[in-house]
Formats: structure tokens, sequence, C-alpha cells
């Protein structure tokens, strides 16, 4: 019988609403983690513990979590102060870490460091430690020990604080983000990359998505007194412990997605675009975060580069970018939204006919109007400056239905698995993505089918259901002796 699961992320499976009649709604969450961890949660039982983000969410904080209705697993939602939240989340989570791994900051003038920044750094300490406690805690109502799965970069501490009150813990980090390498991590306070190391090494297993991104955990690890670091073997020897380092990239539910994208809204939404567009006119998507790193405005100037380059693209092409916005109580991600904005008005002021507007800049969070786009893109421009995985580069090849060609930045982790199949750009070059996009819309039919053929050939290979099991399973391998 496999060993219950506990599962600690930010941001949990599901979020608890009140209506209007009093009764309390569960909304489950969408994308590739959430569908992955309560795959392994229903096939073994166990909790899934995170921050509360609604107030409803704030009521069920209740000792042992709430049973989820239709599901094998209960959930427990932490209550944090709000001021102390915004400080972990917002000043150490969204501001530092996420700045330092994507490499993101403007060095002649960020980051700066100061009082403020410790204090978002004691409330960061302090909601690691209310995890580390809970997860401790509700190990005690479980059938048998667990194996934790402790996910992402919010919670870095979470390791080795379970690891001293839980000494015989089975314990697994996963990083959805890149790690950055050795000299950008230093740009970090000593104290705060030593402890944020430290945290990690608390794991039994620590994983990333490529191998880059462990190999830069590894080599940042060099710089810990003490510890013996094996690059070939991806082992790291530690307070009398080995740490191993995985590899494991996480996919997506092909088979649900395709199921979803087959409802009547997300048809509705791919009909209504191609007849907006006329058969005649090509595609050219990007589906993104309003993230500093996901390079938002590069991919926009490229387009401009490719119609002034080739004007007879003109009134036969056009940009479609479907904006979520996100982390806009961060000053930074704001003001690149606004840029972002203005761009695609400069393009088309510039560029644009009264019949044509060659750019079409979307602010909202529209799932199937996403879905229906994906069935429709000639090209699909993927060119973040720095990112873990990026499964819209792997969503889009699934839903598509006219062949459509992928360009894909070499610091996608994706980039791993989809690089033979995708057109390769470096993502600070404009120049080279407008011929890329170029490329991708002369390309011809059987090369497109081919490379998309490749495309999905490689999501199914990586089954989504077996990132967890692939986990689990070098959980179990650490244990052995």
């Amino acid at each position: 019988m496999p060993p219950p699961v506990v599962v600690a992320s930010n941001r949990g499976p599901v979020s608890f609403v009140r209506s209007e009649d009093g009764h309390i709604e569960v909304r489950r969450g969408q994308g590739g983690l959430v569908t992955a961890l309560t795959g392994a949660l229903e096939a073994w039982g166990g909790l899934w513990v995170a921050a509360a983000m609604t107030e409803e969410d704030r009521r069920q904080t209740v000792r042992g979590g709430v049973d989820v209705e239709g599901a094998a697993f209960r959930v427990r939602s932490l209550r944090f102060d709000p001021h102390v939240y915004n400080g972990f989340y917002n000043g150490i989570s969204n501001r530092l870490l996420w700045f330092a791994h994507h490499e993101l900051w403007d060095l002649p003038r960020t980051p700066r460091f100061d009082a403020g920044t410790r204090a978002s750094w004691r409330s960061y300490v302090a909601v690691n430690e209310a995890f580390a406690a809970c997860l401790a805690e509700e190990a005690e109502g479980l059938s048998a020990p667990p194996v934790y799965l402790v996910q992402d970069y919010h919670l870095s501490l979470v390791p080795a604080m379970l690891r001293e009150r839980r000494p015989e813990g089975r314990i697994a980090h996963f990083s959805h983000i890149p790690f950055a390498n050795p000299d950008a991590f230093r740009i970090v306070p000593a104290e705060l990359r030593t402890t944020l190391l430290r945290g990690l090494l608390g794991a039994d297993v620590v994983g990333f998505h490529t191998s880059r991104w462990a190999r830069n955990f590894l080599l940042g690890c060099r710089d810990l007194v003490n510890a013996s670091v094996d690059l070939h073997r991806r082992v790291v020897h530690w307070e009398g412990r080995v740490v191993r380092v995985a590899i494991n990239p996480i996919s997506i539910d092909g088979r649900a997605l395709r199921a979803k994208a087959s409802e009547p809204d997300p048809i509705r939404a791919a009909q209504s675009l191609r007849s907006k567009l006329g058969d005649a006119v090509a595609l050219v998507l990007r589906v993104d975060r309003t993230d500093l790193s996901k390079n938002i405005l590069r991919g926009l100037q490229a387009f401009e580069t490719l119609l002034r380059d080739h004007p007879e693209w003109r009134e036969r092409v056009v940009h479609v970018a479907l904006l979520n916005p996100s982390r806009q109580d961060v000053a930074e991600y704001r003001r690149y939204l606004a840029e972002c904005v203005r761009e695609g008005r400069r393009i088309n002021r510039e560029l644009g006919t009264p019949t044509w507007q060659p750019v079409h800049v979307r602010l909202h969070d529209d799932y199937a109007g996403t879905l229906g786009a994906y069935r429709e893109y000639d090209v699909l421009l993927v060119n973040p400056v720095v990112d873990g995985m990026n499964l819209v580069a792997k969503e889009g090849p699934v839903l598509n239905e006219r062949d459509g060609v992928l360009v894909l930045s070499e610091n996608a982790g994706a980039h791993a698995e989809l690089g033979p199949y995708a057109l390769t750009i470096n993502p600070f070059d404009v120049q080279a993505t407008a011929d890329a996009i170029h490329r991708g819309l002369c390309m011809e039919p059987n090369e497109r089918a081919r490379r998309v053929k490749g495309l999905r050939a490689a999501v199914r290979r990586n089954r989504l259901e077996a990132w967890v099991e692939r986990q689990l399973a070098d959980v179990d391998r650490s244990a052995r002796p």
C-alpha cells in the first residue's frame, strides 16, 4: 500500500466561495500542477496544505483540513496576517526570488536591499515556519508516515524546517521556476541565499524541470561550507545525508485539454476568431501572463520588424496577444503591462490601416478564448527571457488544427523536450525572432506537419501522471541505504 501523500504549496487545488444562499461552493483550480497532484492524492489519499487566498478560505482553516466533495483527500488552508503574507508573497517570493531566478534585475538600478527587505524576509521565514509546523502536525493523523511533496520557490525553507520537526520524514521539494546560475544568485545577500540553499537541502530529493536548472542549483551548493557536491551523480552530501537532485519535467493532460477545448464555448471562440480574421489572414499568437519574464515587449517588436522587413505580409497577418494581468500589486508589473499596451497601440498607429490593425492585445483571463485561439494559430510565439517550463508551448500544438509552427525561446524549460521540432530563438534577438516568425509563416505544409507530429509525440511521451510517480519513486530510492 503506497504511503499517504501530503502536498504543500502557496496556492491550493481549490478555493471556497460562499454563495448568496449561504452554501459553500468549492471551485477547483486548473493547470498541470493541480491536475497532477490531485491525481496522486486521489490515488493514495492524504492532505493538501495551502495558504488561504479568499475570506472563505480563511474561514476553513480548521485543524485536519476539510473534505472536498468527490475527492479522496482533504484540504487545509493556513491563515496569515495580511501584512505578513504581503511580505512573504510580494516582498520576497515575487520581488526577490522571482527576479533573482529569472535574472530580471536592471543591475545599474536594481535591486536595492534595505530594512524593508529584511522585514519582508522575516515574513517569508514566518510563513515557511507555519507551513512546516502544519505539515509536521498533520502527519500525526495519517494512517502511515507520509511522503511530503513541497512545491515551488515560495516554500524553499520548508524542507529544512520540516526536517527539524520530523527527522524521519521523506521530503521532496520541486521548483517550478528556473534556478539562477551562481553568479546571478550571488546578487542575493549572503545570509539569505545561504538560508535558501540550506532550506532546500532539508529535502531528500530536490527536483527541477531541466538539467540546466538542476546544474545551477548544484553549482550554487558548492558555496556552502561543508557541502560536498557530485555534479555527475547529481547529489549533495550535506549534514550526514545524501540529497539527490532530480530532473523531472512536468507535462499536460492532453486528453483532458482536448475534451475541454471541444466544449461549446471554446469552439465558438475559435469560430469567432477565424470569422474575424478570414481564411486568408495568418495568425501569430501568444498566450501569457503579463510577467516580465515572458518577454512580451520584444515579441511585439519582433512582429513589427517582420512587417517592416516584409511589407508583403501587411494586411495578411495579425498578432493576437492574449494576456492575463499578473501580480499587479507589484509596481514593476504594473509598469510593464502599461508599456506592453502602449507598444501595441504604437505599432497599430504607425503600421495599421483603416481596415487592418496588425496587433490585438487582449487583457483578461479568458480560458475558453485561449483554447479557441490555440486551434487557429499559424505561428505560436513563446519567447520568454527564461522560464522554468512553459506549458503554453505544449498546450498549443496539442490543440492546433492548422499545423501551426512553434517559435520557442532556447531559455524555456520546454525547449529541452520540444526544441528539435520548434524554431529556436534567442529571446533577446528581435531580428532573429522576426526572421523565425517569417520562416514559420512561409514553411512548406509537409515540414509544418512533420514538426507538429514531433511536438505532439514529445508531449505524449511525457505523461502528466508520471510526473508525480517519478517524484515518489525518487523519494523511495533516497530512503534505501
